[in-house]
């Protein structure tokens, strides 16, 4: 754990450039955060991470590439010592659950302050969780496991983590291919990922999939 002269090193990979040179400028202002480096897509962002290590990692849910559950997945096996918050403008139960799912100690809303995200940063580098008082409300704390859980369940919890970022992109109306390209996975992969996200949850329209993703908060309408 870091002690309290250490400086927490961090990358922020988010695709709104805009976001990330406000952040990034705030953040030099902190004599205790040293920003490691920042990415624009999940690919760029987990080379990045891997190459790095840092402290603390912050990635918007939406990310072009492989998706940030996807590669969240990959840094919470691969480095131990790496925490994750995740910064986005959706308040979704199915967001919240894979963030938790892949060890993630914060879940902030991109409504909230700086100074928010900088209070998360440093309560992370220290193992704590943090989350956005509307994220903290749909949350239940386990003693016995030391962990928190989602509230309410849906039948997106059936899915993987992988699996929704399918869903995601099948929702937006793009074809099997234009998906596996942008998941650098093969049609035969994302074909399989279809069948199978659409068995779980008993719908076998692309249509219907779209209005079931909306409703659910995947993607917006």
């Amino acid at each position: 754990m870091l002690t309290s002269t250490d400086l927490i090193r961090i990358v922020l990979v988010d695709d709104h450039m805009m976001l990330v040179d406000s952040l990034v400028s705030r953040f030099h202002r902190d004599t205790q955060i040293e920003v490691v480096g920042t990415a624009t897509n999940a690919d760029e962002g987990l080379s990045l991470i891997l190459e790095t290590e840092p402290d603390v990692v912050i990635l918007d849910v939406e990310l072009p590439g492989r998706g940030s559950f996807d590669i969240a997945e990959e840094i919470s096996s691969r480095l131990k010592n790496t925490k994750m918050i995740f910064l986005t403008g959706y308040l979704s139960d199915i967001f919240i659950e894979l963030a938790l799912r892949v060890n993630a100690v914060g879940y902030l809303l991109k409504g909230e302050p700086i100074e928010s995200l900088i209070h998360a940063i440093k309560k992370a580098s220290r193992g704590e969780y943090c989350f956005s008082q509307s994220v903290q409300e749909r949350l239940v704390y386990d003693h016995k496991k030391n962990r928190y859980s989602i509230q309410s369940q849906s039948m997106l919890t059936s899915l993987t983590s992988r699996q929704i970022e399918v869903l995601r992109h099948l929702a937006r109306g793009k074809s099997v291919k234009e998906v596996a390209r942008s998941m650098h996975l093969s049609e035969k992969s994302i074909d399989s990922h279809k069948y199978r996200i659409m068995h779980k949850l008993g719908i076998h329209d692309r249509v219907e999939l779209a209005r079931y993703s909306i409703r659910e908060g995947l993607t917006l309408p």
